[in-house]
């Protein structure tokens, strides 16, 4: 097995990633999904982490402006597929989007709908990261 690479994905392997994208989100299409991986990277798309022409994870990407004109990377989606360890997969792919948004952006964040499997798991990381101030 060759080591695996850590890349934006490009749109001939949309199709083959797009099992992993619905898991994620169930109500994504596939032209929808075609087009975040089309996305012009000022604005967003997919990076991937890849063996042997096979995509494993990924991570669905967006840009924004805020209200005060700061660029915003926001993580869209993030499913990885192993047999044994999909976790591992993960941890390289949200350094290689950390990375990406160093490069422009002045915020990184977590973007889930409501109805998305990890919904819990992002509000509790909301709650974690709230300054929270106590007199007594």
């Amino acid at each position: 097995m060759s080591a695996l690479q850590y890349r934006r994905l490009n749109s001939d392997e949309a199709d083959q990633a797009y099992v992993l994208a619905h898991m994620a989100n169930p109500s994504l299409t596939l032209e929808s999904w075609r087009a975040v991986v089309d996305s012009a990277p000022a604005v967003g798309g997919v990076i991937a982490a890849v063996a042997n022409d096979c995509v494993r994870a990924i991570l669905a990407y967006s840009i924004s402006t805020t209200s005060s004109g700061e660029r915003q990377f926001m993580v869209d989606t993030l499913a990885a597929f192993d047999l044994l360890r999909p976790e591992k997969l993960i941890e390289p792919l949200v350094a290689a989007a950390c990375d990406l948004a160093r490069k422009g952006c002045s915020s990184i964040g977590l973007s889930s709908r409501i109805d998305a499997p990890g919904y819990d798991a992002v509000m509790r990381q909301i709650s974690d990261a709230a300054v929270l101030h106590r007199v007594i």
